[in-house]
């Protein structure tokens, strides 16, 4: 039964979209079944919204007009146009998914809430090439539309098959035109990152260009905005689930990257977007699920000026928001001005706008620091904060130094709290093998890791060995050529040599897997180099939390010890049967903290070059922390990765992060 709308709500709505009024809508949802293309299509619609969503086009929506924002279709009426497309991003576009028949059925329907949901099972062929991880996947995609509320809940659920798990990544891609035409001048897309919101179009893509994938995001949301209409579309997502911020250089597309997932058999995971109309703002600094905000900011480059922000309501429909506003120079981060608080009450559909003055601040380019308490319908508060960039008379005009590419200023992104699906066995596969993989990165050739891993492994011929390199994935950014995300395949291997690659590289995904890796009684070697520790982002991560040192803030982390001779602080006997004479030596060294539970074995210049370290049931972890670059004066010793015995100290290394401890007697205290 297709339930009708009251008279009196249809007023109600009339009347708020009339005269601007923002109150608690006592509409009902509705759903309709109705016929295109020789098959059922359902339409969703509210006192905001009215869309269309048609299972034979991928399940997508086709169709979306928001009443507030002049009823204008945003969705072109052509092929690969619609919101909440789904994609693998191990498939080239358009992939196995786009424009083909889902099955639907009507979950829920009642005048609170109305729910559809289309589903499809993944073949993990496409193009004639087969992706086995992606074979018998079940994506189930409900959309939910809410009484009294303008967003549309999209939520998404993949179903490993039965019998294999499965390792994929999720891309939820939505193409319409922001106000209803495309226009490459007005048409923007603003998304948030550490470097303030990256505001872009087509015409005006800035100094750092188009940066269609943005890595750095800080937030879980993105918006396209007409900047003459003042209307457009906001996308919420969970931060923690993100890989990358996706916008096309023309701005006709926002699209949400998630992470890497791995499912065991038969498990699922869930990915949830969130589309909410925005109308009356020409751009937006903020978003959750309680307001969207835009923000313009005026200075006198002398440190005083204005922060005026307009509000519209989002999922919720608070019943206040207060913002205490800070002002700081971006290059005198020390010189901060309380700007004090801006106060809006019952934020609605159409804009509120509030300013507040500001003195004493350094001149620009400014850091604009927001601190909010919003107090929902229940009484709930919920705290937000966030900052934007703002360059004023920085002549550069966006937040990039001289050299085209570097921040002036750079914010703290959150770490990512990652939950993964881990199999009930989580356990090494081969406890007393030699399997090893090597991230390998920058002049880590000259540790001849190599040379030891062929002395370990004299006569085993079931060594497993892998090698992943660092490579530029152009808008994906760095990433490694090879990653196990199937936890059966790294589990497989007993020891990883970490060389001088990056976090980006592994990302926070792969960080989370070495992290279970360590768990479960895997060795670690790390490696330094001018890409390691310092360089290399792995400060405040999972990898370091088991590091036996701790890594230092600062970027270069090496320190000139000026060709120090290589010394034994602890003569243990992992350091057995190598000879001193040939004086192993090192000009640079990694300067970092040793954690209480690890242990110096070798020094030089009076600080550690060889420090391992284990927690109890956990794996074992030696770092190197000579880099394998500079010279020594000629007569007094040599390059320790030239030194003869240097193989053989590092297969001994292996042997103990191994645990083959037949090999020596080792005793740490």
């Amino acid at each position: 039964m297709i339930l009708k709308m009251r008279k009196l709500s249809l007023f109600i709505a009339a009347g708020s979209l009339l005269f601007g009024i923002s109150f608690a809508h006592a509409d009902e949802v509705k759903l309709t079944e109705e016929s295109a293309n020789g098959g059922t299509v359902y339409r969703l619609q509210n006192y905001r919204v009215n869309l269309l969503i048609d299972p034979a086009r991928g399940g997508a929506v086709v169709s979306y007009k928001d009443k507030l924002g002049g009823n204008i279709e945003l969705i072109q009426q052509a092929k690969y146009g619609g919101l909440c497309q789904d994609h693998f991003q191990a498939q080239p576009w358009p992939g196995e998914l786009l424009e083909v028949p889902y099955v639907a059925s009507v979950i829920k329907e009642s005048s609170e809430e109305c729910v559809v949901q289309v589903s499809r099972e993944s073949s993990g062929t496409f193009l004639g090439e087969h992706y086995p991880s992606l074979e018998g996947v079940l994506l189930e995609k409900q959309y939910s539309l809410k009484a009294g509320s303008p967003a549309l809940e999209c939520r998404v659920k993949l179903t490993a098959s039965a019998k294999n798990p499965s390792t994929l990544a999720y891309w939820s891609q939505n193409v319409f035109w922001a106000g209803g035409t495309y226009d490459a001048g007005s048409d923007w897309s603003f998304r948030p990152s550490t470097r303030g919101v990256r505001a872009k179009s087509k015409e005006k893509p800035g100094l750092a260009g188009t940066e269609d994938f943005l890595n750095d995001f800080n937030a879980g949301w993105m918006a396209l905005i007409d900047k003459k209409s003042k209307s457009g579309l906001v996308i919420l997502a969970d931060y923690n689930d993100l890989k990358s911020l996706y916008v096309n250089n023309g701005n006709q597309t926002i699209e949400m990257l998630f992470n890497v997932t791995y499912l065991p058999p038969g498990s699922s995971a869930e990915f949830m977007t969130k589309i909410i109309p925005v109308s009356g703002l020409d751009n937006v600094i903020t978003a959750n699920d309680d307001f969207i905000a835009g923000c313009k900011v005026t200075s006198d480059n002398k440190g005083s000026g204005s922060v005026a922000m307009d509000f519209v309501r989002s999922v919720n429909p608070p019943q206040s928001v207060s913002l205490d506003v800070t002002v700081k120079s971006a290059t005198s981060l020390d010189t901060v001005a309380q700007a004090g608080t801006l106060k809006v009450d019952i934020i609605g559909d159409t804009a509120k706008s509030v300013a507040v003055k500001f003195s004493g601040a350094a001149p620009d380019p400014l850091v604009i620091g927001f601190k909010s308490q919003v107090a929902g319908v229940a009484g709930v508060v919920n705290e937000v904060a966030f900052e934007d960039f703002f360059p004023g008379a920085y002549r550069w005009a966006e937040n990039i130094d001289t050299d085209m590419s570097s921040p002036v200023y750079k914010g703290i992104r959150p770490i990512q709290k990652i939950n993964l699906q881990r199999p009930s066995n989580m356990a090494l596969r081969n406890p007393g093998k030699s399997n090893v993989w090597f991230l390998d990165g920058l002049l880590d050739d000259y540790y001849r890791m190599n040379d030891a891993v062929n002395l370990v492994t004299l006569n085993d011929r079931d060594l497993t060995k892998k090698r992943s390199f660092t490579i530029n994935a152009q808008a994906f950014g760095n990433k490694l050529t090879f990653f196990p995300y199937d936890y059966g395949e790294l589990l497989s291997f007993n020891y990883i040599i970490v060389g001088g690659v990056k976090a980006d590289a592994v990302g926070p995904i792969g960080m989370e897997m070495l992290a279970d890796f360590h768990n479960v009684g895997g060795g670690i070697i790390m490696l330094g180099g001018p890409e390691a520790y310092g360089k290399s982002g792995f400060e405040g991560t999972r990898v370091e939390e088991f590091l036996p040192v701790k890594i230092q803030k600062t970027g270069f982390d090496l320190a000139d010890v000026k060709g120090a001779e290589i010394s034994v602080a602890d003569n243990l006997p992992m350091l057995q049967d190598l000879d001193w004479k040939g004086s192993p030596r090192v000009r640079y060294l990694h300067d970092v903290e040793v954690k209480s539970w690890g242990k110096v074995v070798l020094t030089a210049g009076g600080k550690p070059f060889l420090v391992i370290g284990e927690i109890p049931g956990k794996g074992r972890v030696a770092c190197i922390l000579g880099a394998p670059m500079g010279t020594v004066q000629n007569g007094q010793g040599v390059p320790f990765w030239e030194w003869n015995d240097w193989p053989y100290l590092m297969r001994q290394v292996v042997w103990w992060v191994t645990r083959q401890d037949q090999k020596f007697t080792l005793q740490i205290n």
